[in-house]
This record gives C-alpha cells, sequence and structure tokens, in this order.
C-alpha cells in the first residue's frame, strides 16, 4: 500500500522540480530598417503642392494635417504633411 503512494509522490516532486528550472535565455537580435532619408526632402516644405520625384519602390505616404492615419510604425516609410492649402509641412520617416 505504502509503495502505491510513493510513485505519484515521487512524479510530483519531479514536477515540481522541473517547473523550477530557468528559462530559456535566447537572445533575439533585431536589425532596424534602413532609415527613410526625410532629410533628402526638407527643401519641398513651405512649398504648395510641390512636384516630388522618388525613386522606384519608396515606401511613402501623404495626408493632410488632421487626417486620420494608421499609428503602425515603418522606419523605412516616407511621411508627407500636406496643411489645407496644400503647401507641404512636414517631412518625416514612420
Amino acid at each position: 500500500m505504502r509503495m502505491k503512494l510513493a510513485i505519484p509522490a515521487a512524479l510530483g516532486a519531479v514536477t515540481l522540480l522541473t517547473a523550477c528550472q530557468p528559462a530559456d535565455t535566447t537572445t533575439v537580435v533585431v536589425t532596424p530598417p534602413a532609415d527613410c532619408n526625410a532629410a533628402a526632402y526638407q527643401q519641398y516644405v513651405g512649398q504648395k503642392s510641390p512636384a516630388i520625384s522618388l525613386p522606384a519602390g519608396t515606401e511613402f505616404r501623404h495626408y493632410r494635417t488632421g487626417d486620420p492615419v494608421t499609428m503602425d510604425l515603418n522606419p523605412a516609410r516616407v511621411n508627407f504633411e500636406y496643411d489645407r492649402t496644400g503647401k507641404l509641412v512636414k517631412v518625416t520617416c514612420g
């Protein structure tokens, strides 16, 4: 009878000790994406409806101040913000 009780107790002790093992400490290195190079477009800030040429494949969005935009962060995307009159007021990455 005592043998039947000893086996579950031993298994329970092993389970508890296993739960106390340190967690896996794998280090993940994340490489940040390239900058969008917003500085190259600062010359257009203040101009009304400027004609801006972007390299093929460049991620960008344009919107007016106060428009709803997604809050997803994309450091490689160029954002062009215009006021209600069509004047470029800000160029940022994100």
